[in-house]
Order: C-alpha cells, then structure tokens, then sequence
C-alpha cells in the first residue's frame, strides 16, 4: 500500500470503527435492562429522597419491565451512597437517588471527598422538586409569627436548637444561611435522616427545623408542629398560608429540595438516554402525578443536558449563600 493510500485509509478507519461504536451502543440500550436495577439512596427509608427513589423506582420497573431495588446507605452528605455508586460498573443496572443540592454542597462542606462530584458522574434526570418548610415545635413559648419567633430566639442565644436530616443536608445549609441572616443562635442536631426531624419536633427534643410537605400534615393536623415560613419563591398551593421568607423580609431562601438521578461515568450516552426518556414518561403518570401533589411535589422529567444545567445554577447559588453563611471545607 502507498503511503497516500494509507494516509487515506485511516478516516475510512475511524469512521467504521464510530458506526460500529454507535451500533454497539445502540444495542446495549435496546437489550436494557436485562436485570434488576439498584437505586442507591443516601437517606434512610421514610424521608423525601427514599419515598421519590420508591415511587420513580416502581414506574422504572413497570416501563422496563426489570425490578428496581432501592438501597439505603445514609451517611453524612450521602458520600457513601454517592462512593457505593462512583465505583460500580458504568453499566446503567446502579444509580444515585440524590438530593441535586449534594452535589453544590459537598464541595463547600468538605475538604477531601472520595469521589470526584465532576469527574466521577453524569446527570440522568431531575426525578422532582419540592419546597421545604421552616417549623417549629408546638412546646416552644412563642407564636409561629415570624418575627416573634426571631425576637425570642435573640432574647434566649444559643438555648434552643435545630434538627436536620444530616451534616451537609439543604436542611443544614438552609438554617446556617438563615442564622446568618437573622443573626439567630441555635445550635446543630444533625439526625440520620429527614423522617426523624418532625417526631424529634413534636417530643420537643428540637425546637426548630426544615422540612418537605410529604410527613407535616399529619403532625400539623395533631398540633405538635407549626410552619413558620417556605424556602421558596412562591407559597405552597398546600399550604397558601404559610409565607415565604421574602415576603417576611428575608431574601436569599428561595432553596427547593430537588431529586436527581446519576450514573457512573462512563454509562452509554444510549442507556443514559432511555432512563432520562422513561423518568420523562412517568413523570406524566396521572397517578404519579395525583400521588406527588399529595406530597407537595412537582415531577419533573428533564434531560441529562437540563440536569446539568440546573447542577450548575444550584452550585453557584449555594457557593454565594456559603460566604454569606460562612460555611467553609473541613
């Protein structure tokens, strides 16, 4: 062969060898799944993250025609779930159900982490959003007014407390950035998971705290529990009368909870896809949906490039509240 064959030769190569890449990849995504999938969660079962892992993780199964099994590693920020899920094969059969605010946050919480948050993964889709809501214990001696509350927890620094669903959690950095708007001092009870937080209110074991609508209108409608305000733009159609923080004077709190799924680097683009795809389907379930407003939970559904973007705007936002907040790495 002459050299200017050869040299003409290598593109035909490489575009063979990309058509037959792409045919490859292309029937991966048409044979998956051929087995269960795993639904990893940093949280454990009862709170916002496992109930979105279940109820997205029964449509998957129902579309895919595969069991999905959710497993619970709870830990501080998710980091174990988030590592259990770094290091499996980027296959598509095990994903991370995951607060999207993790990854904004993680990075700011903590020096070292075993994982790499942007090297390490890529974004499936938003599963949902969700509002959170500022409560109180009924046992505290003040209204769930507002600014009485403020005014009380000054008269009284550092006596009362809040609860959160972990170190690292957008419970934590939601109330730290509030102490530092308010110029309130309460001090850090970081529990195992969400679901303990309104049981830990309602005992008054805590006196303050965050929580999604999903478990609060039981403990409204029992009167061991008070919302004080929502960390978003708008009120909750829920709960109309619960105000947000900026129309209380507080601005900067717009924070929403939000659900995501990720893989392991390396996942086909072809599998990433038809997740993305089914999780958009569902999302349009009217029983999902009926079940998710019941919650307080909008569905979402959006593509891997949307999630990547929303990953971005929320990094930047909780990167301006931790200087305000003067959250720094440990």
């Amino acid at each position: 062969m002459t050299r200017t064959a050869a040299l003409c030769a290598v593109p035909i190569l490489s575009l063979t060898l990309l058509a037959t890449l792409d045919m490859a990849s292309a029937q991966e995504a048409t044979r998956y799944p051929d087995k269960p999938i795993r639904l990893v969660v940093g949280y454990p079962p009862g709170g916002f993250p496992d109930t979105m892992a279940r109820l997205f993780g029964d449509q998957l199964s129902k579309r895919l025609n595969q069991p999905v099994v959710v497993d619970n590693k709870p830990s501080a920020g998710a980091v174990v779930a988030a590592e259990t899920v770094a290091k499996s094969p980027p296959d598509g059969y095990t994903l991370l159900v995951s607060d999207v605010q993790v990854w904004a946050i993680d990075r700011l919480i903590y020096k070292t982490l075993p994982f790499d948050l942007s090297k390490d993964f890529v974004p499936v889709t938003i599963l949902a959003s969700a509002p959170n809501f500022f409560v109180m214990s009924s046992l505290l001696p003040v209204s769930n007014d507002f600014p009485s509350l403020i005014a009380f927890l000054k008269q009284n620094p550092g006596k009362f407390n809040y609860g959160t669903a972990g170190i690292g959690s957008i419970h934590h950095f939601t109330m730290e950035l509030l102490k530092s708007k308010t110029g309130i001092e309460v001090t850090h009870v970081p529990y195992k998971g969400g679901n303990q937080i309104l049981p830990a209110l309602a005992s008054g074991e805590i006196a303050l705290g965050l929580q999604s609508l999903s478990q609060l209108p039981t403990f409204l409608k029992q009167g061991t529990v008070k919302t004080v305000a929502i960390a978003t733009a708008d009120r909750s159609p829920a709960l109309q009368d619960v105000p947000t923080f900026a129309e209380l004077g507080v601005q900067g709190m717009d924070l929403p909870g939000s659900m995501g799924l990720l893989a392991p680097k390396g996942t086909p683009s072809s599998i990433i896809e038809r997740i993305a795809a089914t999780i958009k389907a569902a999302a349009q379930d009217p029983a999902l949906k009926t079940k998710l407003d019941s919650l307080g939970v909008v569905a979402v559904g959006n593509t891997p490039q949307e999630m990547a973007g929303w990953i971005k705007a929320d990094g930047d936002r909780y990167a301006t509240a931790a200087e305000l907040a003067g959250i720094k790495p440990e």
